[in-house]
């Protein structure tokens, strides 16, 4: 992942906007992802994150729109799943090239068959 020690989620306590840092080794910020619409969409309530083995970020959004959203390691972040989850707030990629999400009003786990360079494909068990 470049040197990189991975995200931390930082919270929306009164005061604080929602927002991931992304933190080198010695724990000097990097990045910080989800405050700006120019770099991404801007977060709501973040929960999951995890990072692919291209050092992209993504996090499990649920505070407004439930969804997921991938912020690469250059350039811009999009969202990659916008429908079909209700409170999204884990992730975790899987050794198959899929992405596991809990959707915990849904009460279940959906599999995504993830691409790094272009996100989700549409379909997903449950």
């Amino acid at each position: 992942c470049g040197g990189l020690s991975g995200p931390s989620w930082g919270g929306n306590e009164t005061g604080h906007v929602p927002c991931i840092k992304v933190l080198e080794p010695g724990w000097n910020t990097v990045r910080v992802l989800g405050v700006c619409a120019g770099m991404g969409p801007v977060l709501s309530c973040p929960w999951g994150i995890c990072i692919d083995t291209n050092g992209s970020v993504l996090v499990a959004d649920w505070g407004e729109q439930h969804r997921v959203l991938l912020y690469p390691a250059q350039g811009v972040g999009w969202p990659i799943v916008t429908h079909g989850l209700s409170s999204p707030r884990g992730l975790a990629l899987l050794p198959e090239g899929q992405l596991a999400v809990s959707d915990s009003m849904h009460h279940c786990v959906k599999i995504f068959q993830y691409t790094a360079t272009q996100g989700l494909s549409e379909s997903f068990l449950c």
